[in-house]
Formats: structure tokens, sequence, C-alpha cells
């Protein structure tokens, strides 16, 4: 059940430059602004464009990257290697560019205007005296809070950058600065005096960094292209992180997608040193736990919806008008509802985007699912007067027609090219409409919408056994009879080998890698492996949760391509996609909660229902088909079949195609034709989750083959767009 649960989610800013600590000094010269940033003693950096000028440079920006060059040994020139990598960068757009040199040092940032107080961003910045020196890629949603902690005026607030906040509390906490600040970030901070360069990404990787050391020289970037232009390192796979990502198995360790070169990991702060040594740190610890207590139940739930609701208001400070994502679940709704409520106390408008299946497509609609979600949708748009409701068909694109796309700018193998469909189109539509930001509530399963099952274990591995009673005698309110109950208790409580011999002896099915993953037998079933998948943590039968907490952890941390989504996004359609049910806040009171507050006498969903029940409409509530994604996701497969095996001869020649994927099965599957009848989940299974999830990664490894020169642009394309 919780193994099910999981498994679909995860296939599912001119004005004057205000001076600060930092000793900065800014003088405007017309179009020009020429800034000298103090590098250590003796050192200047000169602001300047990738052509070399000194120079501001205006544009249709849409996407914020920071990069940089550091030659340990002191070797001249990463001025030059930031430039071609600000080159590299610029496929996404740039409201502003500069690079801050000083001989063996640069730090560059191409910059979008994404929040009102992004006018006044003057990166890379300086400060400590000239000892630091920091790009930053973020987002603070708890700024009032930062100034009243720094002692920085609201008026002086008012015309800060959250960069320059950032560096404030930097100079304040160093290392510890991570432990104060809440939103999206990534950022690198070079350390003059101790000649250290220190990257670090948030506690969810909503911001991408990734670097790589190629002899003496070390260098960072938003995304890895930056990397590979400086040519130390040419593009091609990483076997490992590929065979792992077929196997969906939890992100774990510094390899990227790209071999030679590393990622920070989500809530991670990583320390180059100028000898040569990395030091990695987890700076947000999942396993701590920080008990939140109330005196009623009541009082939870008034602070839950609180802090949902400033977590969605947060996310709303842009410079441009808001859209958002909205399905038939319960979280977009939820984040759809506290949107329109906020945006209305001021006269705005949300425009809310839903997906609706082709006309006369015949849906494949598995048991309690229904394939479309546009009449439970339309009935929360409709609630809120300023809600714009949209339908997104989608009827104009097939299955595979984003991956060239999703390579170029997202740099990830997306793992359901159904939704890549109608999620992309949405995209398209919210570009069109001139929308800076797409809210959505893509991890919410996991924060706001628990439904509590795993109390059950809690009560019986406590010793709470009257209370474990009492919710099996209660589960029929939610649909269990207390015998299934009982059996998900137990299923959690013993060990896997355990509860996998009982599954086989009853005649039940284990969920087993094979049945989602086309990665070969030989290669899934050997013993290194099976011991690497141990190591990791990782269980390929998804055992239900002991805890709630650990459900909201293992989710939350599973796949580290959160950050590249909304890099892709920003790239490839201008739009900054932003997800308040990611908010660390968030993340931390549901995760220290008494956990009868998500299910209590079977009720299911407890916290979400009586903090947001009189926001939805009754219909939210009532025992419902759940909406199924895609369920127009046959007769696409079918249009797009020519092009989807003209893609796999192609890429079945690429490095490690053939050594990780089982290709013969996947041609046994290229010959069954998928028909509009009753499908059933060995035929989703088949083609939806194994044959396409191997499309999917064959081409991003046909595409970083070594020995295709052209690299990331200008390679042998397929039919697929």
């Amino acid at each position: 059940m919780i193994g099910r649960r999981i498994h679909k989610y995860i296939t599912r800013l001119c004005s004057p430059v205000h001076s600060g600590a930092g000793g900065r000094e800014a003088a405007p010269f017309g179009f020009l602004t020429v800034t000298r940033l103090v590098l250590g003693r003796g050192h200047d950096l000169m602001e300047r464009s990738a052509n070399g000028h000194a120079a501001d440079q205006g544009g249709a920006g849409r996407v914020t990257a920071i990069f940089g060059v550091w030659n340990g040994n002191g070797a001249p020139g990463a001025g030059q290697a930031c430039a071609a990598m600000q080159r590299a960068l610029s496929i996404y757009g740039n409201d502003r560019s500069a690079i801050a040199e000083d001989g063996p040092v640069a730090l560059g940032v191409t910059l979008a205007r994404l929040s009102p107080e992004d006018t006044f961003d003057r990166q890379p910045l300086a400060g400590g005296g000239g000892r630091w020196h920091l790009v930053a890629d973020l987002r603070l949603d708890n700024r009032p809070e930062l100034a009243d902690q720094l002692g920085i005026a609201a008026a002086d607030l008012a015309t800060m950058a959250d960069a320059q906040v950032l560096l404030h509390a930097w100079e304040r906490w160093e290392e510890a600065t991570v432990d104060h600040i809440v939103g999206d970030f990534a950022f690198a901070v070079f350390d003059a005096r101790e000649r250290r360069l220190i990257l670090a990404r948030d506690f969810m990787g909503q911001r991408p960094l990734f670097y790589a050391r190629s002899g003496a020289r070390t260098a960072f970037a938003t995304m890895a292209k930056g990397i590979h232009a400086l040519g130390d390192i040419a593009p091609a796979p990483d076997l490992e992180r590929m065979r792992d990502y077929l196997a969906l198995t939890n992100m774990v360790g510094p390899n990227s997608f790209f071999a030679g070169i590393s990622r920070v990991e989500m809530g991670e702060m990583v320390t180059l040193h100028a000898d040569g040594r990395t030091e990695r740190r987890a700076w947000y610890d999942w396993n701590a736990e920080r008990p939140v207590r109330f005196a009623r139940d009541a009082d939870y739930v008034d602070a839950f919806r609180d802090l949902f609701d400033r977590a969605v208001a947060d996310r709303m400070r842009a410079t441009g008008s808001i859209a958002a994502h909205l399905s038939s679940g319960y979280d977009s709704t939820a984040v759809v509802a506290s949107a329109a409520r906020t945006l209305a106390a001021s006269g705005g408008r949300l425009t809310a985007y839903t997906h609706v299946p082709m006309a006369g497509a015949v849906l494949d609609e598995p048991e309690g699912r229904i394939g479309n979600e546009w009449p439970v949708a339309h009935a929360v748009a409709g609630l809120y007067p300023n809600v714009e409701h949209v339908s997104v068909d989608a009827a104009d694109r097939m299955i595979g027609d984003d991956l060239e796309r999703q390579f170029h700018y997202f740099e990830y193998p997306a793992l359901n090219l159904c939704n890549i469909v109608w999620g992309r189109a949405i995209s398209r539509l919210v570009s069109r409409d001139r929308h800076k930001v797409l809210l959505t509530g893509a991890v919410g399963n996991a924060t706001i919408s628990l439904a509590g099952m795993e109390r059950l274990p809690e009560l019986f591995r406590s010793g709470q056994w009257g209370e474990w009673i009492r919710e099996l005698r209660a589960a029929p309110v939610s649909g269990l009879t207390p015998y299934e109950a009982a059996r998900f208790t137990l299923a959690a409580s013993f060990p896997r080998s355990m509860v996998v011999m009982a599954k086989r002896l009853s005649g039940r099915s284990v969920y087993e890698l094979a049945q989602f993953s086309a990665l070969r037998p030989d290669v899934a079933e050997s013993a290194s492996y099976k011991a690497h998948l141990d190591a990791i943590g990782f269980d390929p039968t998804y055992q239900s949760q002991k805890r709630v907490r650990d459900v909201t952890a293992i989710i939350l941390r599973r796949l580290d391509v959160h950050g590249l989504e909304q890099k892709g996004q920003l790239g490839a359609y201008g739009i900054d996609s932003r997800d308040p049910t990611a908010d660390r806040r968030l993340v931390d009171f549901v995760m220290n909660i008494p956990t009868h507050l998500f299910m209590h006498r079977g009720v299911r969903k407890r916290l979400y229902r009586e903090a947001f029940g009189e926001r939805l409409p009754p219909v939210l509530f009532t025992r419902r088909p759940k909406g199924q994604q895609a369920a127009d996701w046959r007769p696409r497969l079918r249009a797009a079949m020519p092009r989807v095996q003209e893609e796999l001869d192609l890429a079945r020649r690429a490095e490690g195609v053939a050594e990780l994927i089982d290709l013969p099965r996947i041609d046994a599957t290229l010959a069954v034709t998928v028909t509009d009848g009753p499908s059933s989940t060995q035929v989703r299974d088949s083609h939806r989750l194994r044959l396409l999830r191997s499309l999917s990664v064959a081409h991003f490894m046909r595409k970083t083959d070594r020995r295709n020169s052209a690299g990331t642009e200008g390679s042998e394309t397929s039919g697929l767009e």
C-alpha cells in the first residue's frame, strides 16, 4: 500500500547599490555599473560581461545561474574560463550577467529578476573586509525574520536583494547560515583568507549545484553544461547513476547524471580546499526529532494552516502574475485555495490549469481511478471568483515529443514520459499567458496530505495495543477491514524477508525490481548489486514504513531532480515553478507533531481535512475514485511508436545502454501493440513503466555518449523533437 504510494510519487532583478558590511563600492556610469570587489589583500575584481567589458547586460532574462572557477595553483585566466561557462549557460537567457575576476579566481552569475527585490541585485558580492565572495541562486522566504536577527531596518530591507541578505547572514553565522535561512537556494562562497570554496544547497535541493576538479582547477555551476564548457570533462553518462536511476533507488552519494561531475546533495555543504581535500557535510538532519507540542489538537490544526498559508504567500513574491497547476487531488487543490484567498485580499487573480484527456480517447482507468479530473478540479475553482480555470488536453503532443528539450534544458531523464506530455503543455500555456510563477503541490502527499496509516505499526511496536485495537475496529471508516489494517501493521513491523515469504505463501504479489525497471537481470540480480542496494538503504519491495515521519523522509529524499526541473522550466519556458508543500518550516512541523493528527479513529488525512475542510468542496472529501493522470496514454503511445522505435534503434549503440538495459525484453514489448481494451497491470508495467523509462534513459545516454563529438548539441537526432 505505502509502497505503491511512494512508487507513484516517484514516477509521478538599475537602482543605487547599498554598500554593506562587505565594503562594496558601486559607481553608476550611464548603462554601465563598474563594481570593485576587494578579494583579499591587494586584489580587485572587476565586474564584467562575457565579452570582457564591464557592463550590465539587459535582455529578456529568464533564469538565474551561478558559476565559478578557482585555479588552486595560482594560475591566471579564471575569468576567461568563466566567460566560457557564462556563454554555455546563456541558453537560459539573463536579465543581468556579471563575472568578478582576480587572476586564479572568478565567480559569475546570470540573473533572472523573479522577485521585486531582484532589481537591487548586484552579484557577485564581497564582504567580511574582503574575505568572503559570494554568488547565490536563491529565494529567501524568511526575510523579515532574518532582518530582525541581523538588525536590518525595514526601509533598508526593502531595497536589498536576497543575495545581499544572505551575505549579511554569512558574515554573522558563516557555515551555520544554512540553519537560519528558509527558502530555495544554492550558493557558493570563496574564502580568500583560508583559500577554500564552500558550496551549499537547501534541504530539498530546489536549486541544483554541481562541481568538478580537473588537475588544479576547481569549477562549479548551476547546471552541468557550465562545467562541460571548460573542456576539461567531456559529456558522458555516469553509468552507476544511470543504473541506480533505472532501479529508482534513492540518490545517495555525489554522483550526478554526468561522469566526472559531482552534485552538491540535497541539504549538503561541500568545502573544497586548495590542497585538494573535499569535505562533505549533511547540514540538514532528517533523523533529528524536534518535537512540536501544543495543548489542544485544534492548536496544531491552526498552526499547520497558518504555516501552509505562509508557505504559499511567500512563493507568490514575484515580478509578474501567478498561475497554478490544479488536479482533483488533495495537494494542488489546497495550494489553489490558499493562493486564491491571499490574492483576493489585494484584488489579484489566479489562473489554474488542469489536464483533461484528449477528446474521443478511450481512457485507461484502473479500478478505483478516474481519468478525467476536470469535474472535481472545476468544483474547487468554482469556489473562488478570482480563479480562471483553463483546461489543457495537449491534443497536439505525443509521448516523447519533449525528449530533446528535456535533455537540453532540464539535463535529466524524465521517469514519467506520459505525464511529461501534459505537464509541458501546461508550461507552454503558462508561458504564452505571460505568467511568471507556477505554483504546484508536487510533494504534498509527503507533507500536507499524509494519510497516517503508519500510525498503526507505531502503536503496535510501542506497546500501545489498546489504542491499536481501537484503530483496527475503526478501520472501516476509511474503507479498510480490521484484517487489512492488522495486515498492514504486521507487514511494517516484521523483517522484510519474513514479509516477502508470508506474501508468497499466501499467493499475494511481491513488489520486485523487475516489475517496474528494465535493468538487465544479470545486473539487478547480482550479489554485488543487491549488496549495493542494502548499503544505500533501498528496498525494492517497498515494504511499509514503521513510522509516519519515515514516509515523509523517504519520499522527499528519494530523487534529487527537483532543482533540475525548476531550472528546466525557467530555461525552456521562462516560468518559475514553486512548491509550497516542500517548505522547510512545513516539513519540520509535520515530521514532529503527534501522529494521531494524521489518522484517528479510522479517519485518514485528518490534519488536512480539519485544516482545509471549509475551503474546499465536499466532493473532495467523499469516498470517490482517485484521479488517474495521463489516462489517455495509450493512443498517444500508439501514435508515437514509430519514433520510439527509431530512437531506441539509435540509442542501443550508445555507450552503456546495452550493458544496463534489458534490450531483448524491450524489443519484446515493442512488438506488442497496446489496445484500447481493459488494460492490465502487466501492460502498464511493460509499456508505461519499463518501455518509456528505458526510452528516456537510453535517449539521455545517447546524447551524452563519449563518441558523440558534438556532446550536448548538434548530435544525431531521431524524429523526436
